[in-house]
C-alpha cells in the first residue's frame, strides 16, 4: 500500500489528526476560551472579524459555525493565532493546514509573518486578496423561491385549464412526507439537472455512466416521487463525490432533502468524508472550476430571474477558482503531485470519487476508520476493472 498510496500520506497525516480528536473537539467551547484567555467579547470579536456580535454569539453558543475556510480562517486570526496555531485550528475543525499552491493561503501566511495578533489583521487581509483580485469568496446558495415560483407558475397554468386537483396531485410533495418514503424537494430536482446536462438518465443508463443503482436513485427524484429514505442520505452524498461537487454543492442536496448535512459531521466517517473531500479540492482546484464552466454553460443563457441570480453567484465563484487555478498551475510540478494528478484526473469527470475512496480504504487499513461504517459508502463508490463507479 506504501508504493500505490505514498501520495496520500500527508493527507492521510492530517485525517488522523482530525479523526483523533474528533470526539473530544468541541468549536464553541474552543472560541469562547480563545476569547476568554484574550478578555474579547462578542462585540470586541465581531469587530475583529468584521462580522456582527450576533453572529460571534451564534459561533460561541454552538448554534453556528463560520461557512467555509476562509471565515474560519478570519476568525483564527482574529482570535490572535499565528500560522501554526492556524493550522491547528483548521484541523481540529476539519480543513487542511494552509496550502502554499492556495493562493488565499499564501496571502493568509504571508500576513502573519509580521501581523500576528494585531486587531485588525482580518481587515488587512480582506485587503490583500482584493488587491490578488481573490475578493468575494462565496458559496452558491439554493433559494426557496425556485420551488414556490415554479409551483405559482404550474398551479396559474392549472387553474386556467381546470386541473387544479391534477396540481395538487402532482406536487403533494411539497406539503407532507411520510415515515419511510422522502417527498422530492423541486430545488433538488433542479440542482441535480444542472449537473447531469441535457442527456437523459436512460441515455446516461445506456451508455455506462450510470448504473442501476444510481440510476434507480434519480429517476424518481427528477419525476418529483417520493423516495426511500433508508441509505438516502450515502446516496445523495455519493453522487456529489461522483460529480466532483464542494462541500457546499453536497450540503444543498441533503438540506433540500432534510438530511444532516455533511458540513456537520456527527461520525467519525462523516468528518472523514468531509476531510477527504476539502483535501481533493485544496490539492485540485480544477475539479471545481470544470463544474462551475458545465453549470455556467446550462445556465446560459438564463431563463428567469432566478437563473440569472444563480448565474451570476457562480460566474464570481468562477473568478476566484480560476485565480486558483492560474496559481496552481504556475508552480512547478513536484513528483508526488505529478503522481497525484495522473491517478486522480485520469477519470477526470470522477477524481474526486476516486480519491475519497482511496484515503477511506487507507484510514481503514490504519485502524483509524472503522471498515464496518464505511462498507455501504465504499460499495456507492467503488469503481470496477473497466473502471466504471459500481453503485451497488
Amino acid at each position: 500500500m506504501k508504493d500505490k498510496y505514498n501520495i496520500l500520506s500527508d493527507d492521510l497525516l492530517s485525517l488522523e489528526e482530525i479523526l483523533s480528536g474528533f470526539d473530544a473537539y468541541v468549536f464553541s467551547e474552543d472560541v469562547q476560551a480563545k476569547m476568554d484567555a484574550q478578555g474579547l467579547s462578542s462585540v470586541a470579536l465581531g469587530k475583529r472579524c468584521l462580522v456582527s456580535h450576533t453572529m460571534i454569539d451564534r459561533w460561541r453558543t454552538g448554534k453556528a459555525k463560520p461557512n467555509g475556510k476562509e471565515r474560519l480562517k478570519e476568525l483564527g486570526m482574529a482570535l490572535g493565532m499565528d500560522a501554526a496555531k492556524l493550522d491547528e485550528f483548521l484541523l481540529r475543525n476539519g480543513y487542511p493546514r494552509l496550502y502554499i499552491k492556495n493562493p488565499l493561503d499564501g496571502a493568509a501566511r504571508l500576513l502573519l509573518q509580521n501581523s500576528a495578533g494585531a486587531p485588525d489583521v482580518v481587515e488587512m487581509y480582506r485587503e490583500l486578496t482584493d488587491r490578488l483580485g481573490l475578493f468575494g469568496v462565496t458559496t452558491v446558495e439554493e433559494e426557496p423561491p425556485l420551488a414556490t415560483a415554479f409551483m405559482s407558475a404550474e398551479l396559474a397554468r392549472a387553474i386556467e385549464n381546470g386541473t387544479v386537483s391534477g396540481w395538487f396531485e402532482r406536487f403533494r410533495g411539497q406539503f407532507a412526507e411520510g415515515e419511510k418514503k422522502q417527498h422530492t424537494d423541486l430545488r433538488l430536482c433542479r440542482f441535480l439537472l444542472l449537473y447531469l446536462g441535457d442527456a437523459s438518465i436512460h441515455e446516461l443508463a445506456v451508455t455506462g455512466e450510470l448504473n442501476a443503482s444510481l440510476k434507480n436513485l434519480l429517476y424518481p427524484i427528477l419525476a418529483g416521487k417520493s423516495v426511500t429514505v433508508r441509505y438516502l442520505r450515502e446516496k445523495l452524498i455519493a453522487f456529489g463525490l461522483y460529480s466532483n461537487m464542494t462541500e457546499d454543492e453536497i450540503d444543498i442536496m441533503l438540506r433540500c432533502m432534510k438530511l444532516q448535512l455533511l458540513t456537520e459531521p456527527v461520525t467519525a466517517l462523516d468528518m472523514a468524508v468531509l476531510g477527504a473531500l476539502r483535501s481533493a479540492h485544496e490539492r485540485y482546484p480544477v475539479y471545481e472550476q470544470e463544474n462551475l464552466e458545465r453549470v455556467m454553460g446550462r445556465l446560459d443563457p438564463p431563463q428567469d430571474s432566478y437563473d440569472q441570480q444563480l448565474l451570476d453567484q457562480y460566474r464570481q465563484r468562477e473568478t476566484v477558482v480560476r485565480r486558483m487555478v492560474e496559481y496552481y498551475e504556475k508552480h512547478p510540478r513536484t513528483g508526488e503531485e505529478q503522481e497525484f494528478e495522473k491517478r486522480y484526473t485520469s477519470f477526470s469527470d470522477h477524481g474526486v470519487m476516486d480519491y475519497v475512496y482511496d484515503v477511506l480504504c487507507c484510514l481503514i487499513g490504519r485502524g483509524s476508520l472503522s471498515e464496518g461504517d464505511a462498507a455501504l459508502l465504499l460499495g456507492l463508490i467503488k469503481r470496477n476493472e473497466n473502471g466504471s463507479s459500481t453503485w451497488n
